[in-house]
């Protein structure tokens, strides 16, 4: 691993993120459970948000046993950033809360704005596309129009 890698580990129906910054150890955004993602995860309403904790741990700690692996999935859109530009925002980013939200600014968002300078979740995306697919199956416009208002509400905030 090399620093500024982003770390997926595999929890079971989510994934939780990670940005490796050396000796062992990896930067990432947790929940007030601890988990790095909301309990309301399921919940009918993806808008629910709460403050997130920036920590540094091992990543042993953090995949807790979990499989994980090294995922810079946007290399192929995005430069990297230097190591020393993530490293900055390493320090002064460590050990503040945030917003934190499911769709707008959760791990993934955390770690792919470290490593690029832009800040998205392929997990969200594909939750929200999901979200669309399956209200149209079902014939759902009202449903559709009430995701959409979250959608774009949520974008005008973490724009």
């Amino acid at each position: 691993m090399k620093i500024g890698d982003m770390i997926e580990i595999t929890r079971g129906t989510y994934n939780h993120w990670a940005l490796y910054i050396g000796n062992g150890k990896v930067i990432h955004v947790v929940t007030p459970d601890g988990s790095g993602v909301l309990t309301a995860f399921s919940s009918s309403s993806p808008s629910v948000s709460c403050k997130g904790m920036i920590i540094i741990d091992t990543l042993k700690a953090v995949a807790d046993g979990n499989p994980y692996k090294i995922n810079n999935y946007l290399d192929n859109k995005y430069k990297p950033r230097r190591t020393d530009v993530i490293m900055e925002d390493v320090d002064i980013l460590k050990g503040r809360t945030i917003k934190y939200g499911l769709l707008g600014r959760n791990c993934e968002h955390f770690v792919t704005f470290l490593r690029y300078g832009k800040s998205k979740s392929k997990q969200a995306d594909d939750f929200l596309k999901n979200l669309f697919i399956a209200s149209g199956l079902l014939g759902g416009v009202a449903v559709v129009a009430a995701v959409a208002s979250v959608a774009v509400a949520l974008i005008k905030v973490f724009k």
